[in-house]
């Protein structure tokens, strides 16, 4: 039963898949304004994770040829045969139908957001352009968008302005979490012939590409404040937080150690979208 466990959640990327989560929960309580109805809330977060891991799952089946290339991913699930495709696959469809269902029981935008997510991650993005595109990741991003969308339809019954800023944020910040990693990993995406940004155009091209998406992510952070969903403080230190990876990708185009610094903008990247969403329900 534990190895089971371990092999789900090696996966379906449990993490990554968590930190999605994240978004959409917040929004949610958010769109709320903390006067969260609990069955529509229970409802959306579970619709939102199933949707999420069945994509990623049809992610990791559809991608199992260059993950067998990358020493980075050639451990996972398939590549290093605890799971085949077959099973993979119906895997993913037995959690994907069914948060897809609870979506469309909630509202209809949840639902569409959920639908759009799965289209654009495994349709646009996996199979039409991350094997032709150095800019796969900038159409891509917006799937990793949805579960706040989908959060925050799910408490207000449409997208909103804030939601589409939500929206938007995750979705440019999806660009800075791809290519930081790809720039740290040029070699691993080059082995497997995907053509990244940072492997196509060179891995200054990926620090410089990463540093305009984190000030479109700033952009769009004071845009959230600016239509009340932030508070100033909130907005201040999640600035703050995002100079961080700014100074990392600063000093990786200074000294030419685009890997090491790009690696260390990743790390904390990751920090800023957990810190924002958290800020907007202390508000």
């Amino acid at each position: 039963m534990r190895e089971a466990f371990r092999l789900a959640a090696d996966f379906f990327k449990i993490k990554q898949s968590l930190l999605l989560l994240w978004t959409g929960v917040f929004a949610f309580l958010v769109g709320a304004n903390m006067r969260v109805d609990a069955v529509a809330f229970a409802f959306t977060v579970l619709s939102i994770f199933l949707t999420v891991i069945g994509t990623t799952g049809f992610n990791m089946v559809l991608d199992a040829d260059i993950d067998s290339k990358m020493f980075r991913t050639r451990n996972r699930p398939i590549p290093s045969g605890r799971l085949d495709k077959k099973r993979g696959s119906l895997l993913s469809l037995a959690v994907l139908v069914p948060g897809l269902l609870l979506a469309l029981m909630v509202n209809a935008w949840v639902f569409v957001a959920g639908v759009l997510g799965f289209l654009i991650d495994i349709l646009l993005y996996t199979y039409l352009l991350k094997r032709r595109s150095p800019f796969s990741t900038v159409f891509g991003g917006f799937a990793g968008g949805m579960p706040a969308l989908g959060g925050w339809a799910g408490a207000t019954g449409s997208p909103g302005i804030p939601g589409i800023l939500l929206l938007l944020l995750v979705a440019i910040w999806s660009n800075v979490h791809i290519w930081t990693l790809a720039t740290y990993y040029v070699e691993d995406y080059k082995r497997a012939g995907v053509p990244m940004l940072p492997v196509v155009k060179g891995e200054r091209a990926g620090v410089l590409g990463s540093l305009v998406a984190l000030l479109l992510v700033a952009a769009v952070t004071t845009g959230i404040w600016a239509v009340g969903v932030l508070s100033l403080v909130g907005l201040v230190v999640s600035l703050a937080v995002l100079a961080l990876p700014v100074s990392y990708l600063v000093k990786a185009l200074r000294s030419g150690e685009y890997g090491k610094w790009s690696y260390k903008a990743f790390k904390t990247v990751n920090m800023f979208m957990g810190a924002v969403f958290l800020l907007m329900v202390l508000k």
